[in-house]
């Protein structure tokens, strides 16, 4: 998966498509959170950048990424793609966000689990085994 500058608005835009992307579907419901909601500009994120990064990923992906009709990424790369966001303010954002695009369709595959799981892992060390707060 090709890297981007840590804390760029394309590292902000990866995770959210890969909230959306990562049980093997795009959801209408999930999509609709980011145009009812100023998800995106309050991530400094516009439409067609996320387009443009949603389009990445999806291409990054099928370079190995899918199988089965699901993502795999495996813990390394996740922990790669989580470590791009260093900002604890934008850690915050970003996993309200996930979590939000993730429980949009009232349905939370397991993949989108170990998503927004790890990424609380990775940013919240301290609050491991307690609820997020939306």
């Amino acid at each position: 998966m090709r890297p981007y500058e840590t804390n760029s608005p394309q590292a902000r835009a990866r995770l959210l498509a890969l909230s959306m992307v990562v049980d093997g579907h795009l959801d209408p419901a999930e999509l609709q959170v980011l145009k009812d909601a100023p998800v995106l500009s309050d991530l400094g994120i516009d439409w067609t950048l996320f387009s443009e990064v949603l389009d990445e990923l999806c291409s990054d992906m099928l370079g190995g990424t899918v199988r089965h009709g699901a993502v795999e990424i495996g813990p390394a790369l996740l922990d790669s793609v989580l470590g791009e966001i260093t900002d604890p303010g934008l850690q915050r954002q970003l996993l309200v966000a996930m979590l939000n695009i993730v429980e949009a369709d009232a349905r939370l595959a397991h993949a989108e689990r170990l998503l927004v799981a790890r990424a609380g892992e990775c940013w919240i060390p301290d609050a491991q085994g307690e609820p997020v707060p939306a």
